[in-house]
């Protein structure tokens, strides 16, 4: 659902490890010789104050925090549509699957949007695509992103399916904001030393936000009925409208160079130019289009690193949305209302908040690893120690949950499976968006938009069929069956940690970057 991903792009140009506040590559002699003599080239000077990197923490975090609650109501929304099939199929006189359409259509335009919207950040900046009115082929300036809030009136109100199918497309493509940027902000604002426990911040509001669909969406949908459950989604991402519109700021620092360029040329009416614009020039806007479409579905392809911990991963993320409708069945034997089986969801955020925890931990791992390194640096696999083990947690707990979830069984035993399960996921989530980045540095936009595409795919797909499977096969059995592909898949990190040096080695991609060990 939920990306942590800064995703292809423009940024995939440059190395991960450049040192951002030097002169950029760009503002050198060769591009200088085509600037007139009368321009003033505009560039970031060391620990300047203006620079994202050298705001005050508040600020860093408050910018944030701003995102992920974009994020979290993202995340919400999409997972809180399996306890909605309650009232759903009523509402609009269809099946249970036909109604599940609407997550896969809301999840598939948030996998397919932000290939696009990447390269759209980086050239008009993160905030103005942020505050975007609809999705378009550039922002509409001056705009809140009230469009997210507006998409939410046609679902209150419509009974007609196929208008509603319509609008969660649409609005899957204009959340996907929150799902594909926010990776990007804590990027921009935090230097890679400092970024890794504000990624997993990030990861645990994913898994809170995940969790808050079920428990929310329950018991206002029994409490207030199904038009609420849209009603009040409604008020929650007006007042995200308001707090950005007052709060949220631009952080991306070449939009922020380019403002000040501007701003020096109407105040000395001499000509300024950033530097950033002078790369900009040479890269136009359908190059990058053309870049961030292919390259990751190339990765896909022709790389097995990535290849492997897509599907790894995609089948985790997956059967977390298939866990959605699937409890909500297991969970009715015990005689939940739907207030209480949405609450079940509340397993996702106690699995996240374990997982938070381990990730200090596996931090720990690493850099003991980086101490025995003669370079210093630690080799990317030894970011995958605590996905190895989630990759055993997560099937581990889905096969006791199988056989544990029901009747003659108290119902907080299945819970907790569920829980172990979900701590495996968010181990195997962190884990693998730390070892790409390190793996493909230059080119970790691209792979980490490849396995997010995947993800995000499997996570609209795998709801669909999980009637069907459940009832043919008997609720134990599916969850016994996702577990059996679990397990044969929990191979791929372990390979990974003992053979990943020699496929980096062979890779055309990673093999010539200088940094990989």
């Amino acid at each position: 659902m939920a990306d942590i991903e800064k995703l292809a792009g423009p940024a995939d140009e440059l190395p991960s490890n450049a040192p951002t506040l030097d002169p950029s590559p760009t503002s050198s002699k060769h591009i200088e010789d085509d600037v007139p003599s009368d321009v003033v080239i505009v560039d970031w000077e060391r620990n300047d104050p203006e620079h994202p990197f050298n705001w005050p923490r508040a600020r860093k975090y408050r910018m944030v925090l701003l995102a992920c609650f974009i994020t979290a109501l993202t995340a919400l929304n999409s997972t809180g549509m399996a306890i909605l099939t309650t009232w759903g199929t009523e509402w609009f006189n269809t099946s249970r699957v036909h109604f599940l359409v609407g997550l896969t259509l809301y999840n598939c335009a948030s996998s397919i949007a932000p290939l696009l919207l990447a390269p759209l950040s980086e050239h008009f900046g993160r905030n103005d695509i942020y505050q975007i009115s609809s999705i378009m082929l550039a922002p509409l300036k001056g705009v809140t992103d009230s469009s997210n809030m507006l998409l939410f009136l046609p679902q209150i109100f419509t009974k007609n399916l196929s208008g509603f199918l319509a609008t969660r497309w649409i609005q899957g493509m204009v959340a996907s904001v929150g799902i594909s940027m926010v990776g990007g902000t804590i990027a921009d604002v935090f230097e890679a030393r400092d970024r890794g426990q504000v990624m997993n911040l990030f990861a645990l509001i994913v898994f809170i936000g995940q969790s808050l669909g079920g428990v929310t969406m329950g018991w206002i949908g029994e409490s207030l009925g199904y038009q609420w459950c849209w009603g009040c989604q409604t008020i929650w991402a007006a007042g995200s409208c308001v707090i950005n519109a007052f709060f949220l700021r631009e952080t991306r620092a070449n939009t922020l160079l380019t403002r000040r360029a501007r701003r020096l040329t109407k105040e000395t009416g001499i000509k300024h130019v950033a530097s950033s614009d002078l790369e900009r020039k040479q890269q136009s806007l359908l190059r990058q289009l053309k870049v961030t479409a292919i390259r990751p579905l190339k990765f896909l392809v022709t790389e097995p690193i990535v290849s492997s911990l897509s599907l790894w991963i995609g089948l985790a993320w997956g059967s977390l949305f298939l866990s959605g409708p699937s409890t909500m069945l297991v969970f009715a034997q015990y005689g939940f209302s739907p207030g209480e089986k949405g609450s079940i969801g509340a397993c996702i955020a106690v699995g996240g908040l374990i997982g938070y925890l381990t990730a200090f931990h596996q931090e720990r791992l690493y850099r003991r690893a980086a101490a025995k390194s003669e370079t210093g640096r630690a080799p990317p696999e030894a970011r995958l120690y605590w996905a190895a083990v989630g990759g055993l947690l997560f099937p581990a707990g889905m096969m006791a949950f199988a056989w544990t979830g029901r009747p003659n069984i108290p119902w907080p035993v299945p819970a907790a499976m569920l829980c172990i399960s979900y701590l495996g996921i968010y181990c195997m989530y962190l884990g693998v968006f730390n070892y790409i980045a390190d793996a493909y540095e230059t080119y970790s936009s691209s792979a980490q938009a490849a396995q997010g595409f995947v993800r995000n795919m499997n996570s609209g797909i795998f709801p669909l069929f999980t009637l069907q499977m459940y009832e043919r096969l008997g609720y134990p059995q599916a969850s016994s069956l996702v577990a059996a592909l679990a397990f044969a898949f929990a191979v791929a990190p372990f390979l990974i940690i003992r053979y990943g040096a020699r496929l980096r080695a062979r890779s055309p991609v990673t093999s010539q970057l200088v940094g990989n060990l």
